[in-house]
């Protein structure tokens, strides 16, 4: 209380000392007044001004008064005092009552003094009477919201006028005259257009809490906390608020404008940021949410327990950063196609084009209009009605598809009863048709063996034989096998472990093609492998998987192919192998051509032919396992293609790991006398083939440089009876160097490992061409074709 009256001891005597230094103003106009007057005598253009500066110290001498403006008196956040004056007249013939109003309601300390001048240019004595927000309610002369004092005028007299006004937030001054009567008309239309929004804005606000309780969600209860601050908000800027809510509340009053504000922004961009999902859709604007909001609450405690105007400083900026957040979550939400991201957008939008108008007056770019008190409450409500109403037919709707969703959950679980019925019996057809097919599928491979076996004899086929009747032994155990897993569960889809790892492709197909010659032998056909030239020479991919699909694939090729040609192709098409496998067969029905792949299925024209119908159904589950998929071409009578398209996944040589050699009975005497020069880009095939050459008894020799080449070779050729150049063609200079060295030493043998097919190196005596890893079966043959006149070797 003594800190109240101090406040006004010192405004009185600020007033005491402008009223003492105020000299005459013969250039002030005069107002007449004729008591038929309009019911609104604006004032803003018709007194004179004067602003009294907080950072200078008062002058001596008369005030410097000026010609009053409307954009003068909106100067927005200042420490000065705004002095106005005008002399008004009576010139009608009875007295009347006038009041004067001060809008807007939100000015902390509004004083007027009267006086009314004689005839003789005397003066009587100044009044005083005060009003504004540091006054309590019930002691200003009206119980208006709005600064108002009354006043009559008797006919012919004379008064001066001399109004004070001062605030901490920000400063618009409206006056106004008004004639009581008219007042009285104009305080009703206030009061009903006022308390139709604020009941507008609480009744949504109820609406948005009743919904948060009964469907336990935060959204709602953010919107009715947006809800209800902004209508606090809007009646504190109109003066409802201290009237109805805390009359003596003078200092409270004055920052409960900013607090209410930043904290409605607040919590209307947290209701957009739960509404929408932004921690999980949108984590980055979320973070940015969270950090300007925290910015915010420590302007609202600025506001609060701080300097007032230091606070709605910080918080205009935190306001525009936080609207920024909101729109671009909104816009982007609305991308993504959110129902609620578009509503909460124009939401947005709206408030902003309602209250920019506003923080322009507040910040003195823009006149006080009445207007612009309007515009945010209206803008507001409508857009928070907008963004409920879109949520509850989101709700409305989302229920309506839930009941949907559990009535077709209802009719898709009494289906799957019926399909499992339906399964049950076809699995126990299925089975009795495994124990009538089982015979079939293993009576062709262990046939094509039995026929093997009485062929092999010593000589030039015995090992391709022997791989043939191995190959077999192990394509009947991998048929029991999946059997086996198919006969437990014949409709499971593939539980396989794929492990890519780099590997030599050319060398895998070609390894592939030479243990498929059973299979062609058996069905009576030819195989060719053709290679793209622009496949990569090193692959990552399952090995193990890939060869046993493409066996699949060409066990059906040598068994369809009627005695024709079978294709194996490769190549890389947009960034994917391709592989496929072709037949001249009998080829498939346009109706065939999906059901192939179901399991047990087969084509109409599979005739006599052995078979389970497991093959395709395997070979697509283990493509799709690996990335990739398995589709079928045919016409009929035109054969048939099937086509595997996988990842294609580059790799370099040095990961590759290649098969160690296994000892087998005079492998160790092969390179008995030779000495062998091993060169390779790769160091990591450099090592290999070192210690390969080493495990079959050569005098192996490391070349690291390619110009070191002929030297080392010069080195070797003198140091034993026979010389072995082993190396990649890639890796050589050229076939022209090796022609000149072939000239030097006419008895070097060369064994060239490439890692993709080169069609430019001859073929000639001393020189074997294997593909890249060399597996121990290529391997030791190529060694002991090269080393069998120098060396007593088994043929």
């Amino acid at each position: 209380m003594a800190g109240w009256r101090l406040w006004v001891v010192a405004l009185v005597a600020q007033m005491a000392f402008a009223i003492a230094h105020a000299g005459p103003a013969p250039d002030q106009p005069v107002i007449a007044l004729h008591g038929t007057d309009p019911g609104r005598i604006a004032l803003v253009d018709q007194g004179q001004l004067w602003i009294e500066r907080a950072e200078q110290p008062p002058r001596d001498g008369p005030a410097r008064w000026r010609p009053a403006s409307r954009t003068a008196l909106s100067p927005g956040y200042t420490r000065d005092t705004y002095w106005l004056r005008w002399t008004l007249r009576q010139d009608g013939p009875e007295a009347a009552r006038y009041i004067l109003m001060v809008d807007p309601a939100r000015i902390e300390s509004v004083a007027l003094y009267r006086r009314r001048l004689l005839p003789d240019g005397s003066a009587t004595p100044w009044t005083m009477a005060r009003a504004g927000t540091d006054l309590a309610f019930d002691q200003r002369p009206l119980a208006l919201r709005e600064s108002a004092f009354p006043m009559r005028i008797e006919p012919g007299e004379v008064w001066e006028l001399q109004l004070r006004a001062a605030s901490r937030g920000a400063l618009a001054i409206e006056p106004t005259l008004w004639v009581a009567e008219a007042l009285i008309e104009e305080q009703q239309w206030r009061v009903w257009r006022d308390g139709m929004l604020s009941a507008v804005g609480l009744t949504l606000a109820a609406l948005a809490a009743g919904l948060a309780v009964s469907l336990r969600d935060r959204g709602y209860a953010w919107i009715a906390a947006f809800l209800s601050s902004a209508m606090v908000y809007e009646m504190a800027m109109r003066g409802t608020a201290f009237q109805r809510f805390w009359p003596e509340a003078t200092d409270w009053a004055q920052r409960a404008l900013g607090t209410t504000g930043a904290l409605t922004t607040v919590f209307q961009l947290m209701a957009m940021a739960t509404v929408l999902r932004l921690r999980a859709t949108q984590p980055a604007v979320h973070r940015a949410l969270v950090a300007v909001v925290g910015l915010s609450l420590i302007a609202v405690a600025a506001c609060i327990a701080v300097d007032y105007q230091t606070g709605t400083r910080m918080a205009a900026p935190t306001n525009l950063l936080l609207t920024a957040i909101g729109l671009i979550a909104s816009f982007r939400a609305m991308r993504r196609g959110d129902p609620v991201g578009g509503v909460w957008l124009c939401a947005i939008g709206g408030v902003v084009l309602g209250i920019a108008p506003r923080y322009f007056s507040l910040l003195g770019y823009l006149p006080y209009a009445d207007w612009i008190e309007l515009a945010p409450s209206m803008v507001g409500t409508t857009g928070a009605a907008a963004v409920l109403v879109t949520m509850l037919r989101l709700l409305q709707r989302e229920r309506r598809q839930h009941a949907q969703a559990l009535e077709t959950a209802v009719l898709e679980r009494t289906a799957e009863l019926a399909r499992a019925s339906a399964h049950a019996q076809a699995s126990d057809a299925a089975k009795g048709r495994l124990l009538g097919h089982i015979g079939h599928d293993l009576r062709a491979p262990l046939a094509s063996m039995v026929q093997l076996t009485r062929r092999l004899a010593p000589g030039q086929d015995f090992e391709s034989t022997r791989q043939a009747l191995e190959h077999g032994g192990v394509m009947l155990l991998d048929t029991i096998d999946e059997l086996q897993r198919f006969a437990r569960q014949p409709t499971a889809e593939a539980d396989l472990e794929v492990l890519n790892a780099p590997v030599y492709l050319h060398g895998l197909l070609h390894e592939l093609a030479l243990q498929s010659q059973a299979l062609m032998m058996a069905g009576k056909t030819r195989l060719s492998l053709v290679m793209d030239d622009s496949l990569p020479a090193v692959l990552s991919l399952d090995a193990r998987r890939l060869r046993q699909v493409l066996l699949n694939l060409l066990s059906n090729a040598a068994k369809y192919g009627q005695a024709g040609e079978v294709a194996l192709r490769a190549r890389a098409v947009g960034g994917r192998l391709v592989l496929s496998v072709t037949d001249e067969g009998p080829g498939l029905a346009p109706e065939d051509l999906e059901r192939i792949f179901d399991p047990f299925t087969r084509g109409r024209r599979s005739g006599d032919v052995p078979g389970l119908g497991l093959g395709l159904a395997i070979a697509r589950q283990t493509v799709r396992a690996m990335g990739g998929e398995l589709s079928a071409r045919s016409s009929a009578g035109r054969g048939s293609s099937f086509i595997a398209e996988l990842p294609l996944i580059e790799a370099t040589e040095a990961e590759v790991q290649w098969p160690a050699l296994q000892t087998q009975a005079g492998m160790e005497r092969i390179g008995d006398g030779w000495v062998a020069v091993v060169w390779d880009r790769c160091a990591a095939v450099r090592e290999v083939m070192l210690e390969r050459l080493l495990q079959c008894g050569f005098d192996a020799r490391e070349v690291e440089r390619a110009e070191d080449l002929p030297e080392a070779l010069a080195e070797a050729a003198t140091a034993g009876h026979g010389l072995l150049l082993a190396s990649s063609p890639e890796s050589l200079p050229s076939v022209r160097a090796w022609h000149e060295w072939r000239a030097r030493w006419p008895d070097m043998k060369t064994l060239l490992c490439a890692a993709a097919p080169r069609k430019d190196w001859p073929g000639e005596a001393g020189l074997v061409k294997l593909p890249k890893p060399a597996p121990q079966t290529l391997w030791v043959p190529a060694l002991w074709e090269l080393c069998r006149e120098q060396a007593d070797l088994p043929s």
